[in-house]
């Protein structure tokens, strides 16, 4: 089973609260290739230098987040052809089977359902959070970037007198991947952690290569790191952090708070995505070892 997205439930990860989360719980669920692949790497004994765990989830979650990408894009481009919900629904279902070659072979749950969320989520793509639903969302959270933990309306080099730093609202669940606008699915950000985290849904979802520094880098390496591989790792510990605890991931990310400067969690290995962490293991009990 994918790291991470196993829980004390039969096939459910975390509490889910978006259309897009449900629709992969169902990949995950139903889909039959993903489970040939993760027994293969299960069964190929296989060390991958130490690496896995971590990179065995990687290919998994990878090619099942890719596959939700493509149907929500397919059902998309359906919804801006026609307006009648029941034709969206059979042209959907042609295509699905057509383009992407995804049938009942492969698919073994319900084929109907399947088709309902991924429109659902394909509906989620394109919603903007009304004022409203962001003065709440704001009223309800710390005055802080839930990602970085500046505060808002303070003072910093992208966020210059007189106004400081401005907030936005942040899907937690991206709208790219079917992330409902809805309270449960929005915490407060920064301007620029909005801008970073962009599609990033789950940590299979980062470009691990970059991240990988040799010793020469030791003083300056973790500094320099981008932005975007630290949100990847933040997100990472709040999907542990929920999928250990059964709860949302916004509950996940208020519960770990925001992300601390990234360290080595084991010395002697190198600065590997697999072998940082940006929070604090021992207070959000988020504890894993590269294996």
């Amino acid at each position: 089973m994918i790291e991470f997205f196993r829980s004390s439930g039969p096939w459910d990860p975390w509490v889910a609260t978006t259309a897009g989360e449900r629709l992969l719980f169902k990949l995950i669920q139903h889909h039959q290739e993903w489970k040939v692949l993760d027994d293969i790497l299960k069964n190929a004994d296989l060390r991958l230098g130490r690496r896995f765990e971590g990179l065995s989830s990687f290919f998994v979650g990878a090619s099942i987040l890719h596959l939700q990408q493509r149907l929500l894009r397919l059902a998309q481009d359906i919804r801006n052809q026609v307006d009648d919900r029941w034709e969206q629904g059979e042209m959907l279902r042609a295509k699905i089977h057509d383009v992407i070659q995804l049938t009942s072979i492969e698919y073994r749950g319900d084929f109907s359902a399947l088709v309902e969320e991924v429109l659902a989520g394909a509906e989620q793509m394109h919603k903007e959070p009304p004022s409203t639903l962001s003065r709440l969302v704001r009223r309800n959270h710390k005055e802080e970037c839930y990602s970085c933990g500046r505060i808002f309306g303070a003072i910093y080099k992208d966020a210059p007198a007189p106004n400081g730093l401005s907030a936005t609202v942040d899907h937690i669940w991206p709208r790219a991947l079917g992330g409902d606008t809805i309270e449960e699915n929005l915490l407060p950000a920064c301007p620029s952690c909005n801008s970073a985290k962009g599609h990033i849904a789950a940590w299979q979802m980062a470009w691990i290569q970059p991240v990988v520094f040799s010793d020469a880098d030791e003083v300056n390496g973790l500094d320099s790191l981008r932005r975007e591989v630290k949100i990847a790792l933040h997100v990472r510990a709040a999907m542990a952090y929920a999928h250990a605890n059964g709860s949302t991931l916004q509950d996940a990310f208020v519960a770990i708070g925001p992300r601390e400067p990234p360290v080595r969690i084991d010395a002697d290995q190198g600065y590997d995505f697999f072998n940082l962490r940006t929070h604090d293991d021992i207070r959000t009990n988020v504890r894993w070892i590269p294996k």
